[in-house]
Parts: C-alpha cells; sequence; structure tokens
C-alpha cells in the first residue's frame, strides 16, 4: 500500500488561526500535514512565515497592510470569524479546525447548521454536536458547554463546573436532550 494520499479540493478542513498560542507548535503541525487553506490576522503573520507555514487569506483592518510574498490574499476585517466564514463558504469549504482561547459560543452555535467546526483552545479540542460517544482511557478530562440545553452523561463524573473526568476504560456518552448542539471539550 501507498504511503501517498489524494487529497481533494476542499476535503481536508480549512484552518483559521485566531490565536496562535492555542495549541502547541508539534499539534498546529499536525493540523498543516495536509496543505489546508490557512487563514489568519495580520497579528500573526510575522510568526507563521517565520516558521515556514504557508498562509493563504490575511484579515486585516490595516488598508496599507502588505506581505511579501506571492499569492496571499488580503482581505479587510470586521469580525474575524463571520469573515472567513464569508470566504470559506465562497469556495465551497465548510469544514474549519480554529485556533481560538477565547472562542464565542454562540457564534459557533449560530453557524453550525452549515460548517463542521473543531475549535482548538486552552488544552482542549472542542466539537458541536447533539450526541457523542467515543471510548476513552479513565480519567479523560471533558467539558460540555450547553448554553441551558439540557443533556445526559454516560461513564463521566462531574468534578467541575461543566467539567468531567471518564469513570472507567470504555465508551462515554452524552447526549442532547433536543436537537440542539452541545459544545463538547475533549482534553488534547
Amino acid at each position: 500500500m501507498s504511503s501517498h494520499h489524494i487529497i481533494r479540493e476542499n476535503q481536508e478542513p480549512a484552518l483559521l488561526i485566531i490565536d496562535v498560542e492555542a495549541l502547541s507548535e508539534e499539534s498546529l503541525g499536525q493540523l498543516l500535514e495536509w496543505s489546508p487553506i490557512v487563514l489568519t490576522t495580520d497579528a500573526h503573520v510575522d510568526y507563521l512565515l517565520s516558521r515556514g507555514i504557508k498562509i493563504d487569506v490575511i484579515f486585516t483592518a490595516n488598508a496599507e497592510f502588505e506581505v511579501d510574498q506571492d499569492g496571499i490574499a488580503i482581505l479587510p476585517l470586521q469580525h474575524i470569524l463571520l469573515d472567513a466564514l464569508h470566504y470559506l463558504k465562497s469556495k465551497n469549504q465548510f469544514a474549519l479546525h480554529i485556533l481560538w482561547n477565547d472562542f464565542s459560543a454562540d457564534a459557533l452555535i449560530e453557524h453550525n447548521q452549515q460548517f463542521t467546526f473543531a475549535v482548538y483552545s486552552q488544552q482542549f479540542k472542542y466539537i458541536l454536536r447533539s450526541f457523542f460517544h467515543k471510548w476513552m482511557p479513565q480519567g479523560n478530562v471533558m467539558k460540555v458547554i450547553s448554553n441551558g440545553v439540557v443533556y445526559r452523561v454516560e461513564n463521566l463524573k462531574q468534578i467541575g463546573d461543566a467539567t468531567y473526568e471518564t469513570v472507567k476504560d470504555g465508551f462515554v456518552s452524552i447526549d442532547s436532550q433536543s436537537e440542539n448542539s452541545l459544545i463538547i471539550g475533549e482534553a488534547l
């Protein structure tokens, strides 16, 4: 079997970098393995380029902003998430990884019917789902942001405000008691 992979356009989730510190460099490297569309703000350009990371789109509020690299789209910045979603929608790209330490749960929930998100924030990976079922080792830490949605958990014990720990090795379940999505965080 060949180790080469064929990636069809827009198959790999795009990567929106709002906070470069939301993920370790090693983990960032793993997200970049398949050469996703990379979007960021002008504040992170020097950091990313100094590490050899190819940037596709830069959002900026500075009309004079320039970068010395060909093939980069420089677009006006109003609201980073909405700007990125608008751009990705125009490219028929509906899957997105986001590095964002102070992410807005409301903004993600508002757009999760059209986009699939994974948010990396403060050593957690968050996804939006109404149901989550996955094998986990004992002691694994999870977070649930419910925004008032009633949910139930299995094989998890609460150890803090919206924070849970796996009781024993095995499957854990987090189930919204409605069709509404929960934001479920898994420790990295």
